[in-house]
């Protein structure tokens, strides 16, 4: 038998793909599906004033140690305001048990989980449709979508695309992207890839407002409502951060209390027997935040 702490200490790291698999085998309903950087460095551009804000990250012991050595720096992870108990013990794309209350820039924030998604560089994405539906964008964001279409056919229509090469029809385009993706050596693949990345950041830029509206004002709010239907709560709100100061580490510590101390990480650490009162006492933590 394994001890409780040995445990935590296993498992996989969070789900990734190389950003050639995301972009080009994925697109497959269209531009519903398609791929919107989350890159700090755009953001910074595009808004140079950062929100910054305490939050969570529920993580694994490995998963510590590997956001103690990103302090400081524009890689990009999943953080929250809000959890429920469970999903701190089975954590959320990685194993759980350990919840880091850290200081950080606020990129991008939701009042449910979006799916962001990150490449094997640290960049996150989103899907388009998560930002009209999800976030809330509709109809304050929806004339973004022909901007998008058109930066699609930009980049087709400059490289062979075999049978889609002429007549080239909206309804076409997820398979000629696809196409693309499948029949581009590397290097083609690389300069497609920066046109892709330069242009989502051109019309970023000029849907800037309604944008940072979409990505920041649930900042204000960091309250879960209850479903119309069931009456229930998501199970956690999410948050893509980065530029991220660790304050202090809680762990679950289940029926080993005293196993864990400060000497585990380096780090103010308190132990919870009861997930419960962590959550509870996230809740609190949060509601105190002044932006």
């Amino acid at each position: 038998m394994i001890t409780f702490k040995q445990y935590l200490k296993e498992g996989p790291p969070a789900w990734t793909e190389s950003l050639s698999t995301m972009l080009f085998d994925l697109p497959r309903a269209g531009l519903k599906d398609l791929k919107i950087p989350l890159s700090p460095a755009i953001f910074k551009r595009i808004w140079p004033e950062s929100v910054r804000s305490k939050c969570f990250h529920v993580t694994g012991f490995d998963g510590v140690r590997s956001l103690k050595k990103m302090q400081g720096k524009k890689k990009s992870i999943s953080a929250f305001y809000n959890i429920k108990p469970a999903s701190i013990e089975d954590g959320i794309q990685t194993d759980g048990g350990f919840v880091v209350e850290m200081m950080a820039d606020i990129l991008v924030a939701a009042p449910d989980d979006i799916g962001s998604q990150p490449d094997k560089t640290g960049r996150r994405w989103l899907v388009w449709s998560t930002i009209l539906k999800e976030l809330g964008g509709g109809s304050k964001i929806k004339k973004m979508e022909k901007d998008l279409e058109k930066l699609l056919i930009e980049i087709l229509v400059k490289n062979d695309l075999g049978p889609y090469k002429k007549g080239l029809t909206t309804s076409e385009l997820n398979k000629a992207w696809i196409y693309l993706g499948k029949n581009s050596d590397g290097k083609t693949k690389s300069l497609i890839i920066k046109n892709y990345i330069d242009g989502m950041e051109k019309i970023m830029k000029k849907y800037s407002k309604p944008l940072q509206s979409i990505f920041k004002d649930y900042t204000k709010k960091r309250t879960l409502d209850p479903d119309e239907d069931s009456g229930d709560t998501e199970l956690w709100d999410e948050l893509v951060v980065n530029n991220v100061k660790i304050e202090k580490v809680h762990v679950a510590t289940g029926d080993e209390e005293g196993e864990w101390d400060e000497t585990d990480f380096d780090l103010p650490l308190t132990q919870w027997e009861d997930l419960g009162d962590l959550a509870d006492y996230i809740v609190r933590t949060v509601q105190k935040i002044k932006l």
